[in-house]
């Protein structure tokens, strides 16, 4: 009968340690990631999505979700050409929501982008999501980004050269008691929180109200009010303020140590943002930063046999 015990107990340990390996030690890390396009950017997310996906760890299980404005059957099926057993991918049709356009004054580029502040509605089953804009690429895995906690907080997000680009800015849109002022290109929302709070209507009656808005980030920045946390740079590198700046300025601006040459902190940054000009464009001279993005398209267009 000991004997019998023994054995019982055994199994049952051996059995919970099965159950404890899968769930603690192989169960993937789930990241939901969110995207906005309309069809014109296709070709831009999905280098940037294939950047994110080339570079996961096994252990991470993306879950993408793209806006999509005007895609048609074609577009779906050349997005859905990038899943895997650990990336899976959701097309949602949105339909651009009514705003006051003429309020962006000669930021009128950014309509699009102005959607953004519906995320939490177009994805109203998701509470915690990393949104990524297109014009990026992702060098590392993304799951210890989504892991900062934002449970008391509407969002995460990076500092902004624009602070120190255009001070007045911030006096316009009085955020100087916070000192610190967000770049929306890559956000991790907690969109529990901000539906809670209906930061949707908040933001809306925000943009109706003032004029020459600079587009979402205008917004966002001024109706989350202190409930922000600060990202590192590194998760959202815009290639343009370490060309400005030298280190030392920008370590005491982000403050954290940043790397003495460009290259190094292009090498070592978990998402590059082209905020400024477009790798793609033929404008854009970049001797390091064009032939990397290319290196990318490239791989994306001739592995999945995709034409744009």
């Amino acid at each position: 009968m000991k004997r019998k015990n023994i054995i019982i107990s055994f199994f049952v340990i051996w059995i919970l340690a099965i159950v404890f390996s899968y769930y603690v030690l192989l169960k993937p890390n789930v990241v939901n990631i969110a995207y906005m396009s309309d069809k014109k950017y296709l070709p831009y997310i999905m280098t940037s999505m294939y950047s994110l996906i080339k570079n996961k760890e096994k252990t991470s299980h993306y879950k993408i979700y793209v806006l999509a404005k005007d895609f048609d059957e074609e577009d779906v099926n050349k997005l859905k050409k990038l899943e895997n057993e650990d990336v899976t991918i959701t097309v949602k049709d949105i339909k651009e929501k009514d705003l006051n356009y003429t309020n962006l004054g000669r930021f009128k580029s950014y309509k699009m982008a102005m959607q953004k502040i519906f995320i939490s509605s177009h994805l109203e089953d998701i509470d915690k999501i990393l949104y990524i804009d297109g014009d990026t690429l992702i060098q590392k895995d993304l799951t210890r980004l989504y892991n900062e906690d934002v449970s008391s907080v509407y969002l995460a997000a990076t500092k902004d050269g624009l602070m120190y680009q255009f001070p007045y800015h911030i006096t316009e849109v009085e955020l100087e008691w916070r000192g610190f002022y967000f770049n929306t290109g890559v956000m991790l929302l907690n969109l529990n929180k901000i539906r809670q709070d209906d930061i949707v209507s908040q933001a809306i009656d925000y943009f109706h109200s003032h004029s020459e808005v600079f587009g979402d980030q205008d917004v966002f920045n001024v109706v989350v009010k202190d409930k922000v946390k600060s990202l590192s740079y590194n998760y959202n590198l815009n290639s343009t303020f370490f060309e400005e700046k030298d280190a030392e300025f920008l370590s005491e601006f982000y403050g954290e140590k940043v790397y003495n040459t460009a290259k190094e902190n292009y090498d070592n940054a978990t998402i590059l943002h082209f905020a400024g000009h477009k790798p793609w464009t033929e404008w854009y001279t970049h001797t390091y930063l064009k032939p990397l993005w290319y290196e990318y398209y490239n791989e994306l267009t001739a592995n999945y046999n995709i034409n744009f």
